[in-house]
């Protein structure tokens, strides 16, 4: 047996075949136009079929045969009327391959499409050079009353003489339904019965002419039967080869997982020449061993598993297609089903599979056409499964087939697309059920390891969806009333009737259209922003009301973490980029730059960019859309910094210049996330950060970091920290800072560097929201219980659902009740974007709480979480849990900072 080779390359996709299926001459029209192979045969036979030709000669009948009947111009005008009628859309390159390789060719313009080209004559002018080599040595296959050239049957002559005759005139490399007809008229020729019942319809006095059959064989011809012993058959062969026969045969000839010439000659003591022309050899001595009469059950065996497997088939079917299948060839090391699959005739071999033609050709074909069905329907799985059926595919193998086109999913008996996106795909579930789903109905079904709380913000901030309830989400194309929250529903209400109405109707019309109580729309009309009037009717305050003054939120721009001015007055907001935003997701942005722009809560807002427009809208808490078409068009990938800025209704979009990371100093790396990609000598860094930061009167850099301590601009302060020591204490200490670590002096032309510290920053607290949010850090002066973190009620409680999340919101309301700096709220860690409710992410310690809803209880997902989350120095629990630890959990938390 030889050695096990080795150096084996990854499976790579090869066509397999080491016989010629078919002589050259035997090429039929689709190995020229490899359209037609994909195409569906009653849509091609209205196009390409011909009275004096078979069916479906397209696929089986040899070219030459087709051109010696019916011409080789109307050969070429067929196959420009399928091109045009089939495949407009496709290059000529793609369409006639050969194209490439002959002189017309060569001096078309192969880019152009079929469309463009099948005016007048010049498409089936280009076809005609490729039928050259087959002008000669064909058959005409129209039915003659004589054939003088041709051996004749003699009315009379019995089955025996016919099947010995067919015997003789049949080629080796007849059809395999041909040969299994001959097969057939033998074995009934046997029978003494049928002895001379050979029916005629033809004179007495005039000869038959054997010609080939004109139309397909009876389906009642049985399919070539596979040999009852193949590995008995083949076994003789190898016992003949040597031992580099058999290393090349294993390694190279039958084997999938190709080793390399170079291998087996330095495994041998040969050079790599000399193994390739070992290889040719043997595969010249198995092709004559095939046609010889030892081979030829073999040979039969091969064609009858053809036919079994048809055009698409799995790996497993041709294992099971015989029980010898399985069985090892001993000499080789390799099952018997491996040698068969290298042999078959003209198939990938790639991933499992075993088609006709280019796999990745007919997974692309399947992907296009699917998609179409589902972009106007939501189609039902048996139906695609009787289209998959026209291609070849059979109804076992329809399922493993789908998983190998990738996109789609079959849920509840119909085919939906299953995008990359959680949206996508939340989409595709709505048209399926056809009518609004809660947002945990709707996380069910995904069946998805996206948290519930990621999955809200994306549906809130995708206009394909529109809320129609207080938990109901639809699709926006259904249309019916959006619903904004009770707040802007009065709005609506008032708006819609002229600007004041009865309490009493507001809440009968809310509470019918909507799962809102009535207490609930009582207590939004006795805001401050509602005037009560005459009997009970209520209207809008009036305009210089102090509850309508301009929304001022709490942190201006200047003070709003990520957020920086250029010198012109530009303020510009930082994104980091990671996959949701590549994959489409929108995101929550601070409320200061949200201000900043324009939006005010309950309030929409439409920019335009370079590649379409995106919106901005501000229900809880300020949201921007998905900008994925833009961050492709400036080249963004995961782990870019973007700047984003808009202005008259423009989103603008920055991405600096790509640098690698290990060439730059800690304080260049400060620079470049406050979009300073230049050079800033000692002397003026102050004034330079300090009018990037909105702070115009800075003289020393410990009015700066003091600065973005207050902004909450935690990853610059941890840069530029160590280099300013001092400025750690500027608010603790009024003596002046310890000139041994005072920077040194550096030349102008190079970026400032200062020696490292040996005191690390003080820990801080981590923002109010995630990466794209405004965050309040915590001073180092700890406040009284009585202090509390606005940030609590405004942007964090009012985001959970008192069904699903309640005991967040106990642990929410407990925190923010004993003084407590809000947390990070939607926490993701690390590249797998494990998530976390709430999370404080400081120096010292970190901690995490998640939610003890079923949805998130034990599971490998939560494990692997957890897992990630304590391996990265967390200290994670449930909200459950943590509210019988709520000491530890107080002891371990910031208090809320200064000023709230």
């Amino acid at each position: 047996m030889p050695p096990t080779p080795s150096n084996a390359r990854d499976a790579e996709p090869h066509v397999t075949g080491l016989i010629e299926p078919t002589p050259p001459w035997h090429h039929v029209l689709a190995d020229l136009l490899p359209a037609l192979r994909f195409g569906d045969p009653r849509q091609l036979g209205l196009v390409l079929n011909d009275a004096r030709l078979p069916n479906n000669w397209w696929n089986d009948t040899p070219l030459s045969d087709a051109i010696a009947t019916i011409s080789a111009a109307e050969v070429a005008q067929h196959a420009a009327r399928a091109l045009s009628a089939q495949w407009p859309h496709l290059t000529l390159a793609t369409a006639l391959p050969p194209l490439c390789f002959c002189p017309e060719g060569q001096q078309t313009d192969l880019t152009t499409t079929i469309a463009h080209t099948a005016g007048g004559e010049t498409l089936p002018q280009l076809v005609l050079p490729l039928l050259r080599p087959f002008l000669t040595g064909g058959r005409d296959l129209t039915p003659s009353a004589t054939a003088p050239d041709t051996e004749t049957i003699e009315q009379g002559t019995d089955a025996a003489a016919v099947s010995a005759l067919l015997a003789r005139l049949l080629p080796a490399d007849a059809p395999p339904a041909v040969r299994a007809a001959a097969e057939t008229l033998r074995a009934w020729a046997q029978q003494p019965q049928h002895g001379s019942d050979i029916p005629t319809t033809s004179p007495a006095d005039q000869p038959i002419s054997v010609t080939p059959p004109a139309a397909p064989i009876p389906a009642d011809i049985p399919v070539p039967a596979l040999a009852a012993h193949p590995l008995d058959v083949l076994a003789p062969l190898v016992s003949t080869w040597g031992e580099r026969h058999l290393a090349i045969a294993a390694g190279r000839t039958f084997g999938q997982n190709r080793t390399s010439l170079e291998s087996l000659g330095e495994q041998f003591g040969v050079s790599r020449e000399r193994a390739r022309q070992i290889q040719v050899e043997l595969e010249k001595n198995l092709q004559r061993w095939l046609r010889s009469d030892d081979g030829q059950p073999f040979l039969g065996h091969l064609l009858a598993v053809q036919d079994h497997l048809g055009p698409v088939a799995t790996e497993e079917r041709l294992r099971l297609l015989h029980p010898a299948h399985e069985q090892p060839v001993a000499a080789l090391g390799l099952p018997l089903w491996q040698v068969i699959a290298a042999l078959l005739p003209q198939r990938t071999w790639s991933s499992g599979w075993l088609v006709h033609g280019d796999l990745d050709q007919r997974l692309e074909h399947t992907r296009i056409e699917l998609t179409e069905r589902c972009t106007t329907s939501v189609p039902v799985w048996s139906n695609i499964v009787e289209l998959l059926a026209q291609h070849g595919i059979r109804n076992t193998d329809a399922d493993a087939w789908l998983q190998a086109v990738k996109g789609f999913r079959v849920i509840d008996g119909h085919l939906l697309p299953w995008g990359r996106s959680i949206s996508d795909r939340a989409e595709a579930v709505l048209a399926l059920v056809g009518h609004p789903l809660s947002m945990e109905e709707l996380y069910s079904r995904l069946d998805d390891t996206t948290a519930l709380a990621s999955l809200r913000n994306q549906i809130q901030t995708d206009d394909r969806f529109l809320r129609r309830d207080r938990d109901l989400y639809g699709l926006r194309r259904w249309g019916g009333t959006e619903y904004l929250g009770i707040r802007e529903m009065i709005n609506r209400v008032l708006e819609n009737a002229g600007g004041e109405a009865p309490a009493e109707e507001i809440v009968t019309s809310l509470c019918s259209q909507f799962d809102v109580s009535e207490k609930s729309v009582r207590a939004y009309l006795a805001a401050p922003e509602y005037d009560r009037f005459q009997r009970g009717w209520v209207r809008l305050s009036t305009p210089d009301d102090p509850a309508l003054a301009e929304y001022q939120p709490r942190r201006d721009v200047a003070q709003t973490r990520r957020c920086f001015q250029t010198g012109h007055g530009t303020w510009w907001y930082r994104l980091d980029v990671n996959g949701e935003h590549l994959r489409g997701s929108g995101f929550t942005i601070p409320t200061g730059f949200a201000a900043h722009l324009g939006l005010v809560p309950g309030g929409r807002l439409e920019l335009s960019h370079d590649v379409g427009t995106t919106h901005l809208v501000w229900r809880n808490q300020p949201a921007c859309g998905s900008l994925r078409m833009l961050l492709e068009h400036i080249d963004a990938g995961e782990g870019d910094h973007v700047f984003l800025a808009a202005k008259d209704g423009r989103l603008k979009a920055l991405r600096l210049a790509e640098k690698d990371e290990r060439d730059l100093t800690d304080t260049q790396r400060a620079l470049r996330l406050m979009a300073l990609s230049g050079q800033i000598v000692e002397q003026d860094m102050p004034a330079v950060l300090g009018r990037r930061i909105g702070l115009d009167d800075a003289t020393t850099m410990d009015d700066v970091l003091t600065h973005l301590r207050t902004r909450g601009d935690r990853d610059i302060l941890e840069l530029l920290s160590p280099q300013y020591p001092a400025a750690l204490y500027a608010r603790t200490t009024t003596a002046a800072p310890d000139a041994s670590v005072t920077p040194a002096p550096e030349p102008a032309s190079t970026p400032v560097l200062a020696p490292e510290p040996a005191t690390a920053p003080e820990p801080e607290s981590a923002p109010a929201f995630d990466g794209q949010a405004t965050g309040e850090p915590a001073e180092e002066t700890h406040q009284p219980a009585a202090l509390q973190d606005p940030a609590w009620d405004e942007e964090i409680i009012p985001l959970l659902d008192r069904d699903t999340e309640a005991d967040l919101i106990d642990i929410a309301r407990a925190l923010a009740d004993r003084g407590k700096t809000a947390p990070i709220f939607g926490f993701e860690l690390g590249d797998g974007g494990w998530q976390a409710d709430f999370a404080w992410d400081q120096d010292t310690v970190k901690v995490a709480v998640v939610s003890s809803a079923p949805y998130a209880g034990p599971r490998p997902e939560t494990e692997r979480r957890d897992s990630a989350y304590r391996a990265a120095g967390w200290t994670i629990r449930s909200a459950t849990d943590w509210l019988t630890r709520l000491d530890e959990l107080l002891d371990l938390l910031p208090d809320a900072p200064v000023g709230s």
